[in-house]
């Protein structure tokens, strides 16, 4: 996620599902090359607090910004667009919340979505609406079990 971060030159990213902050440090480190930010929400707050825990022991307490609370409210609140968007929530949520933030997501903007191999049969439909969308392209790379859509906004 750094390098494709870096790659793209992406300035604001979303995270939705922030878990410990892994991810968001990895997408974190790309965007302090960029000079961009990062917000990512998480739903348990006690995980949200070690998220943001994690980023400030990374030093990138600057570039990362994490916020506790409910997605589905949390997203409305933000303004702009968005050039990078790692989804990694529930997953029976996907489509959802693909259609509440990919209008959001600017021309060849960057959608990454998490486990969608292993748990495909709870994103059945999220798979389809990137797969049949002909305004994005998407490969589904697999360097695990889990697998991910890499998707570009091409219009």
């Amino acid at each position: 996620m750094r390098v494709l971060v870096m790659t793209n030159g992406s300035k604001r990213a979303l995270e939705i599902g922030a878990a410990y902050g892994y991810s968001a440090i990895w997408i974190g480190l790309g965007l302090r090359q960029t000079g961009g930010h990062l917000t990512t929400i998480e739903f348990d707050a006690a995980r949200a607090k070690a998220a943001a825990e994690n980023v400030r022991r990374a030093r990138l307490a600057d570039t990362v910004t994490v916020i506790s609370g409910d997605a589905f409210k949390e997203i409305p609140k933000l303004s702009g667009t968005f050039d990078f968007v790692f989804l990694d929530a529930w997953k029976p949520d996907y489509k959802t919340f693909f259609d509440l933030v990919f209008p959001r997501v600017t021309p060849r903007g960057l959608f990454l979505a998490h486990n969608v191999v292993n748990k495909q049969s709870e994103m059945k439909d999220f798979l389809a609406a990137i797969s049949d969308n002909p305004s994005i392209a998407t490969s589904i790379v697999r360097p695990g079990t889990e697998g991910m859509s890499v998707s570009v906004k091409l219009r």
